[in-house]
Formats: C-alpha cells, structure tokens, sequence
C-alpha cells in the first residue's frame, strides 16, 4: 500500500506527524480533484508523490515560523549520529535533499522521480549524480566515515 510510503516521505520533510498527516490530507484531496486530468503516462504512485512535493513546498511558503527538525527528534529518542546525520542532509540545497530523498528513501526510479519534480530524464539522473557527490562530501565534512 502506498499511504505508509507516502506518509513517511512526507513525515521525512516536515516538522511533525500532525503536519505530514495535514499534508497527506490535503495531498489525497489534490489527488481525487486532479484524478480526471491524470492521463495514465506516469504510475499512479508517481502522479501523488509529485502531488505530495508540492504540498510540501506549499506547507513551507504558508509557514512563518520554523521548528528545529534537529531538537524534535533529539527528545523523540533518536541516536545522535541519526541526528547528525539527518542535520547533514537538511543542510543540502531542496531539490538536492529531495531527488536523495525520493530514490533512496521512498524508492522511486530515475524516470519517476523525473516525473515528480517536472525535469527531464537526463537532467534528473545528473541532478541525482550530483545530489550523491554533494551528500559524500558533507558527510565527509562532518566526520561520517563509509566503507
């Protein structure tokens, strides 16, 4: 079922469960009032994912004030290097963060991801190459050693 995934890429780029459930609300909502436009050339789960991208931009242009991502999920229990981590990937530029993000985290392939963020194929899989040297190199910066 796609709702987990989903709920969890949007739990990932938002501030708080109530906000990634608001967002998932409001992104199903789109997704019924778009559904007569969707003309089957992307899968389903690639149509509500770049729906979802776009609440999640939204959610960020009407929000005035910021939460430290870092401070919630240091009192939620989370291991300090996740936090470093997670701090090492929200520093990335957006749309670094998010094609990461949707390959790595919800699984999405080159082409989809593509789809989700209205870029070409070949733009998308330079985007995403760079996006990994970008990420090797903060991680580097930050003391993360990798095999």
């Amino acid at each position: 079922m796609m709702t987990p995934r989903l709920l969890n890429y949007l739990r990932r780029n938002l501030p708080t469960m109530q906000d990634a459930e608001d967002v998932l609300s409001e992104t199903l909502i789109a997704a019924v009032h778009a559904l007569p436009s969707f003309d089957g050339k992307a899968s389903l789960a690639t149509f509500i994912f770049s729906l979802a991208y776009r609440k999640i931009a939204d959610f960020y242009r009407k929000r005035q004030d910021v939460v430290e991502l870092s401070d919630q999920r240091a009192s939620a229990g989370v291991t300090s290097k996740a936090v470093e981590f997670e701090e090492v990937i929200d520093r990335l530029p957006e749309t670094t963060k998010q094609v990461l993000l949707l390959r790595y985290h919800v699984g999405l392939n080159v082409g989809e991801i593509a789809q989700v963020i209205d870029r070409s194929y070949k733009g998308t899989e330079s985007l995403l190459s760079r996006a990994r040297q970008q990420l090797r190199e903060a991680l580097e910066d930050a003391g993360f050693e990798y095999g």
